[in-house]
């Protein structure tokens, strides 16, 4: 209850700060809603010359883009903001007073700001999503529903993990902007079918030393009746994985840190 208590401040903070700069809040909102409308355009495009892609309809691969697009977009909205302030305050010493306060570390890092355009902008993809699965016209089991949402959790936790043990390089004073950039690029790999590997070992790199797979695939295929035991353990353990790794990282990256008072 006692974190519980400190996340419901937290988001009647994060909204008092945007009753006050409301007009960079609908530009902000209108920024996502338009990146979200022209990915899914582009999939569209990419339809008129062919069929199918390993095996994926044009209205299931859009299913496919709107999940990593809802990930991404949870993620931005949650976790990025209190990200983008940690890298911060490893620079300017405003790290001390989070460790001082008496509230673990990792919740510090991942909790404090919202942003609501983020989390607004998941109408599009959430309505699009809808719209798709109407057109399919096919039958999803309650046990699907239940793991698609367990799982879409799941893929939250393995980016916000990833990107935390990434950040964790800031206590060696190494910039990593350009880290962090080249995962963004890559992890546009979730927005395709793990059917496309050709090579096995290919695929479980991108579950397992750069996590894009599990964000949107394992999700959307058991919404598709497409789902397999095997793919949603590996989701499970990429996630546990993860997740130990950068809580280890940012304790080690702790111990070294300097403080801006010493």
């Amino acid at each position: 209850m006692y974190y519980l208590n400190i996340f419901k401040e937290q988001i009647k903070l994060s909204f008092m700060s945007v009753a006050i700069f409301r007009a960079n809040f609908v530009l902000m909102l209108l920024q996502s809603i338009l990146n979200s409308v022209l990915g899914i355009l582009c999939v569209e495009f990419i339809y008129i010359h062919v069929d199918s892609i390993a095996g994926w309809s044009q209205n299931e691969m859009i299913i496919l883009y709107c999940t990593s697009m809802t990930v991404n977009q949870i993620y931005r909205g949650l976790i990025n903001p209190n990200h983008m302030r940690f890298l911060g305050s490893i620079s300017d010493g405003g790290f001390d007073r989070m460790l001082v306060k008496p509230v673990n570390v990792i919740f510090q890092i991942n909790t404090g700001s919202i942003d609501y355009s983020s989390l607004l902008s998941l109408i599009a993809p959430i309505v699009v999503m809808c719209l798709k699965f109407n057109a399919l016209d096919i039958s999803i089991p309650g046990i699907n529903v239940l793991l698609f949402l367990i799982f879409l959790v799941n893929a939250v936790i393995i980016l916000t993990s990833f990107m935390m043990l990434l950040y964790s390089l800031s206590f060696k004073h190494i910039k990593v902007h350009g880290l962090t950039d080249i995962y963004f690029i890559l992890m546009s790999m979730s927005e395709k079918p793990k059917d496309i590997f050709t090579f096995k070992e290919v695929m479980y790199a991108f579950i397992f030393l750069i996590p894009s797979v599990p964000l949107a695939h394992v999700p959307a295929s058991l919404l598709l009746n497409k789902g397999d035991t095997p793919g949603m353990i590996a989701a499970a353990v990429s996630g546990v994985l993860f997740f130990l790794l950068s809580a280890v990282a940012i304790k080690k990256g702790i111990r070294k840190y300097s403080s801006a008072s010493s």
